[in-house]
């Protein structure tokens, strides 16, 4: 018994590490811009853009001509990612002009 124990423990241990390392973040500037101009078109509403980023996990503040909004990521390692975007509103309007997505920032041990 004690020699099947060992090879199916480090099986176990082998699986268990490959679920916990496949669930990590990852930082991918270019898969974050992608995936943040697919979420907010420009000419969308720019109230509407802050419901779909909040949606997604984001928090949202400063002025409504030019909203910030930024999610806080956690890494396998002892670090923390922001990912940020500014959304411009077109003057005088309530639509999204464009969005400007910021460089991730990671900072830790």
């Amino acid at each position: 018994m004690a020699r099947i124990a060992g090879p199916l423990q480090r099986l176990l241990l082998a699986c268990g590490a490959g679920a916990l390392l496949s669930g990590c973040y990852t930082v991918d500037q270019r898969r974050f811009a992608a995936s943040m101009h697919a979420l907010l078109p420009e000419g969308v509403a720019a109230s509407e853009a802050v419901r779909r980023l909040q949606a997604n996990g984001f928090n949202c503040y400063g002025s409504s001509a030019v909203p910030t909004c930024a999610k806080t990521r956690q890494r396998l390692l002892p670090s923390t990612c922001i990912e940020r975007v500014n959304l411009v509103v077109a003057p005088g309007t309530d639509v999204l002009e464009s969005v400007e997505v910021q460089p991730i920032v990671c900072a830790g041990f």
